[in-house]
């Protein structure tokens, strides 16, 4: 591993980060050439940003389910970073122009009520005894890309994975193990419904993604912190807003949660 590359690429996407501007392909030293440096990019611009104000507070797994997969074309699980000031209350109005271009996602989420260690060979019933409460999630992403379906995953893994935040509802719920794998969410537009999905579909099961993100010693270091908040995939496909838009997700059993675009 290359490191003054690295650190290179890393000082790059910081800059595009923090100036908003968009990410090309064109230059290849910019490239990460595996899924190791992708990791250690994306680690290194959050431990970079990080203050005593504004730290990572958690995970974010996409392509864990079928329809985001192929819409991606990426056959693997991605993982991205989430950041305190980017995740927000849900009924919140936020404006479009925050974003170059802003979409949402319909996540189950998780907040781990002990710490996670970094291990390969998790039981679902080990992984399940970590987790404190279940609730609703919309994951915010950001398309920062010239045009993402000419880059590679790696590429967009060291840039976070699309991740720009989230909406957390507020009320969090104990769900049997059993349970997670038959919640059924759904997304609205407008009071529109334009999808849905089931637990099942993430993984096979929403706690399989929460043992892959543990498996990966390249992304979590030796452990995921209690407290930490993990989205486990999106149970749609992505949403690319419009202004004047409202977003809503029920995940049922749950309180629906919501976010206004302007």
């Amino acid at each position: 591993m290359d490191k003054s590359r690295l650190n290179f690429i890393v000082k790059h996407l910081l800059n595009k980060r923090l100036n908003k501007y968009y990410i090309d392909n064109s230059d290849y030293n910019l490239i990460p050439n595996n899924q190791e440096e992708a990791y250690f990019i994306q680690n290194t611009v959050h431990t970079l940003l990080n203050s005593e104000s504004d730290k990572v507070i958690g995970r974010k797994i996409g392509c864990t389910t079928k329809v985001m997969q192929e819409y991606l074309k990426i056959d693997h699980p991605c993982a991205g970073t989430l950041r305190k000031s980017n995740c927000i209350k849900s009924g919140s109005t936020i404006s479009t122009d925050s974003y170059i271009k802003v979409g949402v996602e319909c996540e189950i989420a998780v907040k781990l009520a002990k710490d996670l260690p970094f291990n390969k060979d998790y039981s679902t019933e080990e992984v399940y005894s970590k987790i404190e409460s279940v609730f609703p999630a919309i994951e915010i992403v950001d398309d920062r890309y010239s045009n993402w379906k000419n880059f590679t995953a790696n590429h967009l893994i060291a840039d976070d994975f699309f991740s720009a935040g989230c909406v957390l509802g507020e009320k969090q719920f104990k769900i049997k193990s059993d349970d997670i794998y038959n919640l059924r969410g759904s997304m609205f537009v407008n009071n529109k419904k334009i999808g849905d999905g089931i637990g099942s579909h993430i993984l096979g099961n929403p706690l399989n993604a929460l043992k892959w993100l543990a498996s990966r010693k390249d992304i979590i270091g030796s452990i995921i912190p209690k407290n930490s908040v993990i989205l486990l995939g999106s149970l749609v496909e992505t949403y690319w807003v419009s202004k004047g838009e409202n977003i809503t997700i029920n995940i049922e059993g749950m309180d629906a949660i919501s976010i206004n675009f302007i």
